[in-house]
């Protein structure tokens, strides 16, 4: 066998390989669910569900349940509090949010974990971190501020208690939305996830709820 042989041969092992390579991770992606929709179109879902919700003409199929494979159209990081429910707010139905709750609405590290598994196998391209009125733990992290003995649940909102105190003006209702832009921009610098959205391919949205009318209103 000559050299010009041995070289095509190699050159189209290498090829074959790559080939491999290529099919081996579209199949993967097929059976995680990607790609998902864009995260302008995910966003639209999300805020045409909400329109329908205030409307009081939410869709009675999002209540049904489904044994169906799940690809959510966005990762919900919201409060814990009761009277903010994503699936209700948005009018989803099973299999389209997916949902990690803390009060507050920050994250520790089993929180980022849940929404990198998300973002990484279930490929959703969209993030909405979402504060509401009246949130009773920013509300306390305004009290207990600069007390670093309060707890997770605080401390992880104090930086947006520091913020607000600089600036003046009503310190909760500033605090509620500051809270959420900045846990969307710490998010945003999380290694597996900053790629991402500096590809576009993902986005990460503040938002905040109007508990008397039931509105979302998106902050930035």
């Amino acid at each position: 066998m000559s050299i010009d042989q041995r070289t095509r041969l190699r050159g189209c092992g290498v090829i074959a390989i790559a080939a491999l390579c290529l099919l081996a991770f579209a199949t993967a992606n097929a059976e995680e669910g990607k790609p998902m929709i864009p995260p302008a179109q995910a966003l639209q879902s999300l805020l045409d569900g909400n329109h329908r919700y205030v409307s009081d003409r939410s869709d009675p199929s999002n209540k049904r349940p489904s044994d169906a494979s799940q690809h959510p159209l966005a990762i919900i990081l919201s409060c814990s509090d009761s009277r903010v429910p994503p699936e209700i707010i948005f009018d989803q139905g099973p299999g389209k949010l997916f949902v990690v709750r803390v009060a507050g609405n920050t994250y520790d590290r089993l929180a980022l974990e849940s929404i990198q598994y998300a973002v990484g196998h279930l490929g959703t391209t969209l993030i909405m971190v979402i504060g509401h009125d009246q949130c009773g733990a920013v509300t306390a992290a305004l009290k207990s501020y600069p007390d670093p003995n309060a707890g997770p649940m605080l401390t992880n909102i104090y930086a947006a208690v520091r913020q607000v105190r600089e600036h003046g003006g009503d310190e909760l209702d500033n605090a509620i939305d500051r809270n959420a832009i900045l846990i969307a921009e710490k998010l945003a610098r999380e290694p597996d996830l900053e790629k991402r959205v500096a590809s576009g391919a993902l986005k990460i949205q503040p938002a905040r709820y109007v508990l008397k009318t039931g509105a979302v209103k998106l902050l930035q």
